[in-house]
């Protein structure tokens, strides 16, 4: 991986990967339950099994992309929720 400048995308075999200024917004599990109108446990299992993008930012703190929820919303959580019960 090189980077020629500090604000430069670092790259890969000349391949950018994600900069810090591409770095997704993260959002409290709570913030998310609040947006999606659902429980925090209903997130958490959303996390887990990958229809929530997650990411750890400390020992024992997880984040919710809010790419993922704003995607959720846009086609429905609920309905996939009880499409999949």
């Amino acid at each position: 991986m090189r980077r020629s400048s500090p604000l430069a995308p670092i790259t890969h075999r000349g391949v950018p990967l994600l900069s810090v200024t591409e770095a997704p917004k993260l959002i409290r599990r709570a913030d998310a339950a609040e947006r999606l109108a659902v429980s925090v446990n209903t997130v958490i299992r959303w996390g887990a099994t990958g229809r929530l993008d997650e990411r750890k930012v400390g020992p024992a703190a997880v984040r919710v992309t809010e790419a993922s929820v704003r995607r959720l919303v846009r086609t429905g959580a609920r309905k996939q929720g009880k499409a999949a019960a």
